[in-house]
């Protein structure tokens, strides 16, 4: 086996290119090959725990040990950073997938650093000449779609599909579009009220940002928004949308009551040296007009951070400004009672996925009784969001839930409607009182 070393910087990855050139030109045309694109997932573990020299050497090492996985004649390519490259022979597509299993599930390799071992996880992207490219500049680009589509889907391995170029090209275009759209001011935020189930008074509103493309419709916020924060869009699209809150509150008349505003956050704010000021800022604004402010993370997104470290700093210096925190999307992803107990939330909102169905699921029923009970007992309120129908309104509310937010109160809607809509509503009978005939009496059991 020959183990091919290039340059390491990604600038001089061209090297690598022109030995797959080559690799490929002396073989025949008809004969597949497997590019094997790698990535080591341990790589900055090391990296911060013995530094970058020692991180070099573990990747060395571990370039060094597929020697043993594969056939003696196999090129290895040893890649900038944590990347590797195997060029396979493989009698079939089926036997290149087998070399990826091996390399990712079944031979994962120990890799000794001083008086450390440690168990080497490993991502590979693949695509096969000529299958899926005729040129190693593009066997390497579509190895490295692969690789990308495998760490996002959170798999060990995936294989070059030919849409996705196609999708990768899209996704280019939008990001694009999207940082066009973010520089003209282009983007919208629309507000979805909420009600208080005790008192049956709007009690608060989330600010939703809308993208409207050329033909007029939106694009979905599930599209857009995750873009956004993996190209780097997120912090002036958040800035755009404090611009766009703070100017709707000047346009509403002071509300009778003070209510409540909240706002979806990214965690990657966090780190922005201008998100603290701007976010004080705004608080101060709202405040002005009998605003409160709520900051939303999802549970996932805080899942994903540091719960015992900088996550939880950061997440009290946002408390001690006087604005709330709500734990967005509650029972979605691996909920914790210790995670549960170390953030400093106000409020939980329980995932739609919980509500949509919770009239007649009774497991439904259960969980969000044992949500509420918790929350009160950490002292947070719960809101129920997904409300689309009464029923599922009535049943919210034996169960003790706080506040309701769904189509059945109201869709988001543009910010010049928001204040006629709270007077129509708190000058009409709608959701006052729930009819008793519609309170089902298994839930109202569970109390």
């Amino acid at each position: 086996m020959s183990i091919v070393r290039p340059a390491g910087s990604a600038r001089r990855i061209s090297p690598s290119i022109r030995f797959i050139e080559q690799f490929l030109q002396q073989r025949s045309s008809n004969r597949l090959t497997g590019l094997l694109l790698g990535q080591l997932d341990s790589f900055n573990r090391i990296s911060t725990t013995f530094g970058e020299e020692q991180s070099s050497t573990f990747c060395t090492r571990y370039t060094d040990k597929l020697r043993d996985l594969f056939p003696p004649a196999t090129p290895i390519i040893r890649l900038s950073g944590r990347r590797f490259a195997v060029l396979a022979s493989p009698d079939s597509m089926a036997s290149i997938m087998d070399l990826a299993a091996r390399i990712t599930e079944e031979s994962q390799p120990q890799i000794q650093v001083g008086d450390d071992s440690f168990i080497v996880d490993v991502t590979v992207g693949i695509a096969v000449h000529p299958t899926h490219a005729s040129s190693g500049a593009s066997l390497f680009r579509r190895a490295e779609l692969a690789l990308k589509n495998a760490r996002e889907r959170e798999v060990a391995y995936d294989i070059y599909r030919p849409d996705a170029t196609k999708q990768q090209a899209t996704l280019w275009k939008m990001e694009s579009n999207l940082s066009k759209a973010i520089q003209r001011g282009e983007l919208e935020v629309y507000y979805q009220p909420k009600v208080d189930l005790r008192s049956r008074v709007v009690s608060g509103l989330e600010a939703l940002v809308r993208w409207r493309n050329p033909e007029g419709g939106f694009v979905p916020a599930d599209d857009f928004v995750p873009l956004a924060e993996t190209s780097g869009q997120i912090v002036p699209m958040t800035w755009l949308v404090f611009d766009r809150v703070r100017a709707a509150a000047e346009d509403w008349k002071s509300f009778e009551q003070p209510i409540d505003l909240s706002i979806n956050i990214a965690p990657q704010l966090f780190e922005h040296p201008e998100f603290y000021r701007r976010l004080a800022a705004l608080a101060e604004a709202l405040a002005g007009h009998k605003i409160d402010m709520t900051v939303e993370l999802t549970e996932d997104s805080l899942l994903d951070s540091d719960a015992e470290g900088q996550s939880i700093v950061d997440l009290e210096k946002i408390r001690k400004l006087g604005i709330g925190l709500s734990i967005d999307d509650f029972g979605k992803g691996h909920s914790s009672l210790t995670y549960l107990k170390q953030i400093p939330a106000s409020e939980i909102k329980i995932d739609k996925k919980f509500v949509e169905s919770i009239a007649t699921d009774t497991a439904d029923q259960q969980i969000v009784k044992a949500v509420v009970e918790l929350s009160h007992a950490l002292g947070m309120k719960v809101v129920a969001e997904g409300v689309d129908c009464i029923e599922n309104f009535s049943v919210i509310a034996a169960l003790g839930c706080d506040v309701a937010q769904g189509f059945y109160i109201a869709r988001p809607m543009r910010p010049d409607l928001v204040f006629e809509w709270i007077a129509c509503y708190s000058d009409s009978a709608v959701l006052r009182a729930t009819p008793p005939s519609l309170l089902p009496e298994e839930p109202a059991k569970l109390n």
